[in-house]
């Protein structure tokens, strides 16, 4: 699966020159999962972060763990701009569609994610993530680490996901409309795989998903071979 490869190099690109706090993914070091979708009132919070939330798929190496871009929660007062990377490493895949369908899991996630005092809304149409943290959780210890700690193990069940590395920035000089640039170009390549997983149709001049075809390497080969599959 080397669809996403390089956006995923383009994101890596952007982040690379900025300081970073680096954790290996530690199980025991885990923050709690309530199991539910928690209410955290705004009398009860210490603080809100909002900005782009995005999970990017490769069968490329990477290295597994957690690493924060400017501060952990308890160093946030007020609110400000944030964003989750996850670079997630799956199994080869023996055809296309079983990746597709994997990556769609993987995407499923954040749905299912409930740290303790960490009240998560997401929206899959904007990309956009919202956190509010809850002033008892604060108090307890709660950090990126050990919430991201969590998320991999989340992404870890799913079987096929071998390595996942998740990148929280906060840091108010980075530029978050790049973060959200990112978060629509994944979500491009994806809808144009569900297309090809779907449509036998080769009239690529009136496809309104042709410039990701054009421009992901293998896109447009994987559109025929799967329509050629489907009319044999």
């Amino acid at each position: 699966m080397e669809f996403f490869d390089s956006l995923i190099a383009y994101c890596r690109g952007l982040l690379e020159d900025l300081p970073v706090k680096r954790y290996t993914f530690n199980s025991a070091e885990k923050w709690d999962d309530i199991g539910y979708n928690q209410v955290i009132m705004q009398r009860d919070a210490a603080f809100e972060i909002s900005g782009t939330g995005v999970s990017l798929v490769t069968s490329s190496d990477i290295c597994e763990g957690v690493s924060v871009i400017g501060d952990d929660l308890e160093s946030i007062h007020s609110e400000r701009k944030f964003a989750r990377i996850s670079f997630i490493q799956i199994k080869e895949q023996k055809d296309e569609q079983t990746a597709y369908n994997l990556i769609r899991k993987i995407e499923y996630v954040k749905y299912h994610f409930f740290p303790e005092g960490y009240m998560l809304r997401s929206s899959s149409r904007s990309h956009k993530e919202a956190v509010r943290v809850s002033k008892k959780a604060i108090k307890n210890g709660i950090s990126f680490e050990k919430v991201g700690n969590l998320l991999i193990e989340k992404y870890k069940q799913i079987p096929g996901v071998e390595k996942v590395s998740v990148v929280f920035v906060t840091e108010q000089s980075f530029d978050y409309s790049l973060m959200q640039s990112v978060a629509e170009k994944n979500n491009s390549i994806t809808e144009t795989l569900n297309h090809v997983m779907n449509n036998v149709v080769f009239d690529c001049e009136s496809c309104k998903l042709k410039p990701v075809c054009d421009e992901v390497e293998g896109m447009k080969e994987l559109h025929f071979k799967t329509a050629m599959g489907k009319k044999g």
